[in-house]
């Protein structure tokens, strides 16, 4: 499995207004389409679940930025299709698959970096949104 950067230019005719720039860790930029969060701005390839990594792992980075809410909207009605009947389990296999995903990135140096703090940056929001996602998947 890799995790590979799918750069804007020439996205699928998008124009620029069509995406918004997430400043990450201070120095990297990370452009992430407003719209389409299932197939923008990574893609995960090498095994049968491609798709679905893709899109979970998409759907997570274009979060980046956005309020809390947006966050725990999103991990509920994925926490709710997920298999896992425990909310905690499904963060522990969430941050897990995380940490994996860090270990399998391809591409030009610069590239891994950008994609690195981005997971970074998505780790750490879930671990701030923990509390009112487990209150809330709990209800």
């Amino acid at each position: 499995m890799n995790v590979i950067w799918k750069r804007p230019d020439g996205y699928l005719g998008a124009l620029p207004e069509d995406f918004r720039v997430l400043e990450i860790a201070g120095h990297s930029r990370l452009w992430v389409h407003k719209k389409d969060q299932d197939s923008f701005p990574f893609r995960v390839s090498g095994g049968w679940q491609d798709e679905e990594a893709s899109k979970r792992l998409n759907n997570l980075v274009s979060r980046l930025g956005q309020p809390e809410k947006s966050w725990v909207d999103y991990l509920v009605q994925s926490y709710h299709h997920s298999m896992s009947e425990d909310a905690k389990k499904y963060l522990v296999e969430l941050r897990a698959w995380i940490t994996d995903l860090r270990k399998v990135l391809k591409g030009d140096t610069w590239e891994m970096e950008i994609m690195d703090n981005a997971l970074l940056a998505v780790a750490n929001q879930v671990e701030k949104v923990e509390p009112s996602f487990l209150k809330t998947a709990e209800k």
